[in-house]
């Protein structure tokens, strides 16, 4: 067969278009930038995992983690407009619920709030706090790190705080150390660093709720119907990693440790407490309406929802199906 007849049975066939999605010998992998706001807290787990195992390479991406740590929104805004293909953030429902909006939730990589409100060591109870004019570290204002940090605060009579723009779970705990800050919630690996250096935890977001939509998978809505196969491959490898965490202890450790900088014993924490524990990564990235209306009303009290909104149905502003074409894209590859 020559080369001319060989590209039309490839092309006739589909062939082509698998091998270009999967990254079939002798093609060029598409490159992937992909947004985290914690390169090395369990936010960015999956991400993380998919890249350094290979799997974006499998379904023909070249990913690369890049950090839009204290830019979340922005990045969402992106999202929005159809300039990324996901984006994972706890800030994709507060914008996925606006009328007209394109963005849709079509995984949750961590479905429990894990959040630990952290002072200075001088600060050993919430009394020591100042009672007016407290800082607040946060990442943005629709981050359920402010909900965590507000909510806590005030079930010990801490009102009217104020808040300040400092970064991710790092920037945070860096802010708190240097005194920019009174306090600020941190993810648990930073927590960990936190206590080690001497800082006080007043408390955690497992007195708050236990189950909440907290790291959510967005996609644009046109996007998706553009490219659904490629959607169906993304989401089916977010499944795959998150499978891939919950049934490897050794290697997500090695991902902690070797790719995200975490110490090993603060890895090894991260995995036999949040992980093996508590569960916090469901072994099909799967969502829940109870976990995204805890997540709602938590952003209305702090007030990333307006309170007073209206919040549509929640068939509106998810994907369940492709969720359920993920795992059967997963299912059908079999890898274990």
């Amino acid at each position: 067969m020559n080369r001319k007849k060989m590209w039309r049975g490839l092309l006739g066939s589909g062939l082509l278009a698998a091998f270009v999605l999967y990254g079939g010998p002798g093609f060029a992998l598409e490159d992937l930038r992909v947004p985290v706001a914690s390169p090395s807290s369990l936010s960015s787990l999956a991400e993380q995992v998919a890249i350094s195992q290979g799997m974006f390479k499998d379904i023909g991406y070249n990913a690369r983690i890049y950090s839009v740590a204290g830019g979340e929104s922005a990045a969402v805004l992106a999202l929005e407009k159809g300039k990324l293909p996901f984006f994972s953030t706890d800030d994709n429902i507060p914008l996925a619920i606006r009328p007209k909006s394109k963005i849709k939730i079509v995984a949750v990589t961590i479905n429990k709030l894990s959040y630990y409100l952290v002072a200075a060591g001088k600060v050993k109870s919430y009394k020591d706090l100042p009672q007016k004019g407290i800082k607040v570290g946060i990442s943005s204002p629709t981050s359920a790190n402010v909900y965590v940090s507000l909510k806590l605060l005030e079930k010990n009579g801490i009102l009217n705080p104020r808040l300040i723009k400092v970064g991710g779970s790092t920037g945070r705990l860096a802010a708190v150390k240097a005194n920019k800050v009174d306090v600020g919630s941190l993810t648990f690996g930073p927590m960990l660093r936190a206590k080690a250096a001497g800082l006080t935890i007043l408390g955690s977001a497992a007195e708050l709720a236990d189950e909440f939509a907290f790291i959510q998978v967005g996609m644009n809505g046109d996007w998706v119907k553009k490219n659904t196969e490629k959607a169906i491959a993304i989401v089916g490898t977010f499944i795959r990693a998150c499978d891939y965490i919950n049934r490897n202890r050794e290697g997500t450790i090695q991902v902690l440790t070797k790719v995200m900088k975490n110490k090993p014993e603060i890895a090894t924490k991260m995995y036999d407490i949040k992980i093996a524990k508590e569960k916090v990564i469901s072994s099909r990235c799967s969502f829940s309406e109870k976990g995204i209306l805890a997540y709602i009303e938590a952003a209305k009290f702090s007030k990333a929802i307006d309170p007073d909104l209206k919040v549509p149905p929640i068939s509106t502003f998810t994907l369940p199906d492709l969720h359920k074409k993920g795992i059967a894209w997963f299912k059908k590859k079999a890898w274990r």
